[in-house]
């Protein structure tokens, strides 16, 4: 059988195959860095995923043919025996298989938005989940949007599913209702559904007065309903404790800016009421001000992992 599966991956000449792995009907998780990774929320949300499983990476897929190298460069490195390394646009596959009743293999795709042959490099991606029999694709994404920091964050899943597979409906996701230009996500969703593998996505909301390079408490939000979706159990205390850090340090220092301060206090009005946000921009001057803050504090410039 793996043999089999082996000769079919190697059809597509955009997958670069280092192992098989022998999968029961894993839920495979997505996510991109750009235009649907706001403060970088989703891709690290996966990328802890894969840390605390210990995830094996097996597969990856060349960058040649998906990028403009002038904007999405790569990225030279000195490396501790003295060389230097050239890393390129990274879409890597990972796999973890499940030895605990309820909770299904993972099969993890975390990569970069490409910028050419999005229908190419979505069709290797459902291709390779087929091939290791992916039952349920997860996207996972995060937005800017008009939402406090000193609330909940707020986490909405859709899918356009009107059935579940068994193991997954416990649970309740509603129907999406955006209309409008779409990113990686919905391109890959589309490419499943060609495949026949049924999907759901994730987005967490990120405030979008706060252009920080890392949310902490976006990327905890979206964990905990990772775990609702999967019955895993992640531990997040260190999350936690960065994301109550982040939301003190954002708040002191908000708190000599009463345009901001009045603006976030209308955010959590509308936010508790669960009202739709209206379009209430502050100044774009007050947003610099505040965005030169904190950088100047390092504010969520953790290092790259």
């Amino acid at each position: 059988m793996l043999e089999r599966i082996h000769q079919t991956l190697n059809v597509n000449p955009h997958l670069e195959i280092d192992d098989i792995p022998e999968l029961d009907r894993p839920l495979m998780l997505g996510a991109w860095s750009g235009w649907s990774d706001a403060g970088e929320c989703a891709t690290l949300a996966l990328r802890e995923v894969v840390a605390q499983l210990r995830a094996t990476k097996f597969a990856s897929i060349d960058a040649e043919d998906f990028y403009n190298f002038s904007e999405e460069r790569p990225v030279v490195r000195n490396m501790g025996d003295g060389t230097r390394k050239l890393f390129w646009p990274k879409n890597d596959f990972y796999y973890w298989e499940s030895s605990i009743d309820g909770v299904p293999d993972l099969v993890l795709i975390i990569g970069t938005e490409p910028h050419l042959k999005w229908r190419t490099y979505t069709d290797a991606v459902a291709h390779l989940a087929s091939s290791v029999g992916v039952e349920l694709l997860a996207t996972v994404g995060a937005l800017l949007d008009s939402v406090p920091h000193t609330r909940a964050a707020r986490v909405l899943c859709t899918t356009v599913e009107d059935d579940l597979p068994e193991r997954f409906q416990h649970v309740r996701y509603p129907r999406p209702n955006y209309e409008g230009p779409s990113g990686m996500t919905s391109a890959t969703i589309d490419a499943f559904a060609r495949q026949g593998i049924k999907s759901v996505s994730i987005w967490g909301h990120a405030p979008h007065y706060l252009q920080v390079k890392r949310n902490p408490a976006i990327t905890l939000a979206m964990i905990d309903e990772i775990t609702n979706l999967s019955s895993m159990e992640f531990n997040t205390s260190h999350l936690e404790r960065d994301a109550a850090e982040f939301e003190e340090t954002v708040s002191r220092a908000i708190e000599g800016q009463s345009e901001v301060r009045s603006y976030v206090e209308r955010l959590e009005e509308q936010y508790d009421n669960e009202q739709s946000v209206a379009d209430d921009p502050i100044s774009g001057d007050v947003v610099q001000d505040l965005d030169d803050f904190l950088r100047s504090r390092s504010l969520g410039n953790g290092s790259d992992s």
